[in-house]
């Protein structure tokens, strides 16, 4: 499997697909997340529950989520092109992204390379991705809020930490 995700990788075989956030008072989409998906060779789509897990361990996930990030803010971009109306779209990035030394780099030319301003995206995180080293994602986190991204925690209660332990993060949602 971690070979077939090699060369997956080498080939482009990912694709996004975006989940609709919803307000629930007006029913307006407030924003969409992009979801992971590999197209395998059979045509098969293998959801991220699949193949995250080894990704992760891997290393692969980094330069699938840097495509990720990259394919979300050029779509974000084509929905502004065609008159979509103005919501973020939210981008889940993995533990082994925070520890990217240039992470916010990755972003900020993200963000640029597609034309989008920082409002445009949202950064999902896991509790437990958070929390295995809160002090460097203090750092990290406040560097990306600086830079006029939003945050927000996905999975929490997942990870044993507390809403008080949370709350010297700089998250939104």
């Amino acid at each position: 499997l971690e070979s077939r995700l090699r060369t997956a990788v080498e080939r482009g075989e990912f694709v996004l697909h975006y989940q609709p956030q919803v307000e629930l008072g007006s029913g307006r989409i407030a924003g969409v997340e992009a979801l992971l998906r590999w197209r395998a060779p059979d045509g098969r789509l293998v959801p991220p529950g699949e193949i995250v897990p080894l990704c992760e361990d891997t290393g692969l996930i980094v330069p699938i989520g840097a495509w990720a990030l990259g394919a979300a803010c050029r779509q974000r971009r084509a929905w502004n092109d065609s008159g979509v109306p103005r919501f973020p779209v939210a981008v889940n990035l993995s533990p082994r992204q925070l520890g990217q030394p240039d992470l916010v780099r990755q972003v900020r030319q993200a963000l640029e390379e597609a034309g989008l301003e920082a409002e445009d995206l949202e950064l999902e995180l896991t509790e437990s991705g958070i929390m295995q080293g809160p002090e460097s994602a203090a750092g990290l986190l406040r560097d990306l809020r600086a830079a006029g991204v939003s945050l927000s925690i996905d999975d929490f209660g997942t990870g044993y930490s507390s809403l008080s332990a949370l709350r010297s993060f700089p998250i939104q949602t």
